[in-house]
């Protein structure tokens, strides 16, 4: 009886051995189960979290960047470009248009000699049309700050360039390979190619082509060129700068300071540098010179300071000075350098319907015509 209670006690305890195993591989199972359930549900809870979040961040790029140029913008570059062109910007449509980055101050157009702020800019690239060819415009997005591309192939076909590279190689015997064209913009010129020469009567005809900046290993020259190339011209008044000084446009961003009425023959305008103060030096077709320090857009001698006279037979021959020195073929250029863009003063000339800017640390490295007339002025 006793085996027998064992032998049973020893039945049932293999047989409570053998159900048990399997109940506890059933909370092990069910914890799993409990827990995949609950880690399911968080991953698609941060699914859908991330799928509504997109459009919150895209919203706001959209805002701040419009899908096309705000009407103001190209209205500035029609407007820019129909004075360029001498024709009416109703003429100008917008054929395309790009959202751009620009990676400095300059909209990635800065001149030969120009300092730009490292710094990106958001803008537009902006194609216009007068129905025959295009150019392209950059901006920033208000066009605050906007840039005629000059040296892309719209603005000058490759046949032109390379047909002028050459004529300049052969006229002044440097080789090819070292000339660069750094600027060059759309002209219409009249019958003389835009040349002025003393007494020459021009035919009034329109004719469309460049002016284009070349700079080579140590002088710089300026051509007038027709659109195809095959008249090229050279503005020897502008050209021959020397020891690497090389012109730049004057940018029509930066009007000059008035007009010259009638009653002035000459004009000079210092500004810029560390005090920020603009001086005035201007002769009236009286002989007399004037002086004045400040702030201003009037031309007038109401608030300025009489230097000295002179007689009429002195202004008689400066201006007969300017005319043979043919200051007209500066106008529209800067001869410039790095110092000029570091709070260096610059001193504007005004005169025979022309603006030329200058610095004069550079003037030993002018065009000739150009420091004539500078030494003839300061000699008054």
């Amino acid at each position: 009886m006793v085996h027998y209670a064992l032998h049973n006690l020893h039945n049932t305890n293999l047989h409570n051995t053998e159900v048990k195993r399997p109940r506890r591989v059933w909370p092990v199972a069910l914890l799993a189960t409990v827990m995949l359930g609950a880690i399911q549900p968080s991953t698609t809870a941060i699914s859908q979290t991330s799928v509504t979040l997109r459009p919150q961040v895209s919203q706001p790029e959209q805002e701040v960047y419009p899908t096309r140029p705000p009407r103001s913008v190209i209205r500035q570059v029609r407007r820019d470009l129909a004075e360029h062109l001498n024709e009416q910007a109703r003429r100008l449509q917008m054929i395309s248009f790009s959202r751009e980055t620009w990676s400095d101050s300059c909209l990635e157009l800065g001149a030969y000699n120009e300092r730009c702020a490292g710094t990106t800019v958001e803008g537009w690239r902006i194609e216009l049309s007068n129905g025959q060819r295009s150019w392209f415009y950059h901006t920033d997005t208000t066009a605050q700050v906007i840039k005629l591309e000059s040296m892309d192939e719209t603005s000058l076909p490759p046949e032109v360039r390379e047909r002028l590279i050459q004529t300049i190689a052969q006229q002044e015997k440097v080789p090819a390979a070292s000339l660069i064209i750094t600027e060059s913009q759309p002209r219409t010129w009249d019958g003389c190619m835009g040349i002025f020469e003393p007494e020459r009567m021009c035919t009034m005809i329109a004719i469309s082509g460049y002016r284009v900046i070349v700079a080579g290993a140590d002088q710089s020259w300026v051509y007038h060129v027709n659109q195809d190339g095959s008249q090229i011209v050279q503005n020897a008044t502008a050209s021959g700068g020397q020891g690497g000084l090389v012109p730049t446009f004057i940018p029509n961003d930066l009007p000059p300071y008035g007009e010259p009425d009638a009653n002035v023959v000459f004009r000079t305008i210092q500004s810029g540098g560390l005090a920020g103060m603009v001086s005035e030096r201007f002769l009236t077709s009286d002989g007399v010179i004037y002086q004045r320090t400040g702030r201003f857009n009037s031309t007038g001698a109401d608030d300025a300071v009489v230097e000295k006279r002179i007689s009429q037979q002195q202004v008689q021959q400066f201006q007969q000075v300017l005319m043979e020195q043919k200051l007209r073929n500066l106008d529209g250029l800067r001869y410039l350098s790095q110092e000029a863009f570091a709070d260096y003063p610059t001193i504007t000339i005004q005169a025979m319907n022309s603006n030329v800017e200058y610095i004069d640390l550079q003037e030993a490295n002018m065009p000739q015509a150009l420091q004539t007339v500078i030494t003839t002025w300061q000699q008054l």
